[in-house]
């Protein structure tokens, strides 16, 4: 799957077009320079997105404070803290101002809460949370009823990370997949906007941060992602033995069970990425050699995807994070430089499936073009490992998945690498700092993403990933 920034933009103007005739959809897309403007706009959007993030970064955020919605204030959070602060007397210091920058069309305004508590021994305890609201657009609000991530979300914390968490705790192993999460109650009743938030402990506390995505992620941080990943997919498909089947939320198409009208909203959303690629094929190296094989698989890619996004009940499934790529994990590092640990944040997109899904989307986007595809197989291995190791630990009852079918269900499942690199890969790449009146452009044209694709290219042709 790829980042879900991608897809939140680009479904503002799928869902608002699908009234529209399948006439004037084919007469719109032959308007090239219209196409290519909203593009251009959806992805500045994306780009921005990108480089928000629950943490502290790098560089300094610019925010107004005029984005912080009216309707949230401290009284809201008494419960909260009065069920979760022992000895909590009362709220000192409340503080609240944007985490990410300004931009009518972002799908969802991050917050940073800053609230100095007062307990009954008179001290004082700081705390820091982060939330997520949507905005107030109308199209906001069209585009939750198609695809609430907000609820997805929320019940991902709520109904699957702390069982995940707890599984390893009942055989000793302290496990954080996630941030805590917290849910409004009481203050829901006098404000039902609070529904569609939400509300994590704030990781910077922790020590937790976002790395370099420009630089991706050597060998040592990539296998600390594949291990975590493999022990939340562990827990994800023991859960699935003991409690039974997952609820629809997590299984049901994500577009509904109307094919063609899910099939048309893909092709809004992958539809100018692919032409820009094509039109930028002469740039690389032995593109134009290329062409053709990408352009017949562009052809069939949104049937292809929206059938492969249909879990298989014949094969190993899992709860995939959806979005796993380098700016939604955030890193824990020692006094001495020494990486510690990762935890997964922005669960907008889990769905039960394959694990190929989460897999190829980090590969392909996170890690560095050096030892992304020169030790691919190895981190599928330790991947699968790690995986065996952590399902043998849980005592997962049904039938243990092979190295063999993995790397199988990899070729059946590459659409996955394609959108990743080829929609997902040159957003990562793009410096923040380049976005001048070139910046599209530079997009698919920058020297990053020419350095990666040249080597990307060549990889998926000879493992047959670009045949139909």
């Amino acid at each position: 799957m790829y980042c879900h920034q991608v897809l939140e933009i680009c479904v503002f103007s799928s869902v608002f077009n699908m009234g529209q005739s399948s006439s004037k959809r084919n007469h719109n897309c032959k308007k090239t320079s219209r196409g290519i403007q909203q593009m251009h706009s959806s992805l500045e959007t994306i780009q921005n997105e990108h480089d928000d993030n629950l943490t502290q970064l790098t560089y300094p955020i610019h925010v107004d404070n005029n984005l912080v919605p009216g309707w949230i204030n401290k009284s809201q959070f008494l419960e909260i803290l009065s069920d979760n602060v022992p000895e909590f007397s009362k709220i000192e210091n409340f503080c609240i101002k944007p985490a990410s920058t300004a931009g009518e069309n972002y799908s969802s305004l991050i917050l940073r809460i800053s609230i100095d508590v007062k307990l009954t021994d008179k001290s004082i305890k700081s705390m820091s949370f982060m939330m997520k609201v949507p905005h107030e657009s109308a199209k906001m609000q069209q585009m939750l009823k198609t695809v609430n991530f907000f609820t997805v979300e929320n019940a991902t914390y709520t109904e699957l990370i702390s069982k995940f968490e707890d599984l390893y705790k009942s055989i000793g192993m302290n496990i954080k997949f996630a941030p805590r999460a917290y849910k409004f109650t009481e203050s829901l009743k006098k404000e039902p906007k609070l529904a569609n938030t939400v509300l994590m402990h704030d990781l910077c506390q922790d020590g937790y941060r976002n790395v370099n995505r420009l630089e991706c992620l050597d060998v040592e941080q990539s296998k600390l992602v594949l291990r975590k990943l493999a022990q939340y997919h562990a827990a994800g498909a023991h859960c699935r033995v003991i409690n039974g089947p997952y609820p629809e939320l997590f299984t049901q198409p994500m577009f509904g069970s109307n094919k063609e009208r899910a099939v048309s909203i893909l092709e809004g959303i992958m539809g100018p990425f692919k032409k820009m690629f094509l039109e930028h094929l002469y740039f690389y190296k032995d593109g134009e050699k290329y062409s053709e094989k990408f352009a017949l698989l562009f052809s069939k890619m949104s049937r292809k995807f929206l059938k492969l996004s249909t879990f298989d009940p014949t094969e190993f499934n899992v709860i995939n994070h959806g979005d796993c790529w380098i700016n939604n994990l955030l890193f824990k590092f020692g006094s001495k430089g020494e990486l510690i640990d990762i935890i997964f944040v922005d669960f907008q997109l889990p769905k039960y499936g394959h694990p190929s899904a989460d897999l190829l989307n980090f590969i392909m986007t996170s890690v560095h073009i050096d030892h992304k595809l020169k030790y691919f197989d190895y981190f599928i291995k330790y991947y699968h490992d790690q995986l065996i190791e952590h399902l043998k630990l849980l005592e997962y009852e049904d039938r243990l998945p092979t190295l063999a079918e993995l790397h199988m269900q990899l070729y059946k499942y590459g659409i996955w690498a394609i959108t990743a690199s080829v929609m997902v890969l040159p957003i990562v790449l793009l410096d923040q700092n380049e976005k001048t009146r070139e910046y599209m452009s530079q997009l698919y044209t920058n020297e990053r993403y020419k350095a990666n694709i040249e080597q990307i290219m060549p990889w998926l042709d000879n493992r047959g990933l670009l045949e139909v």
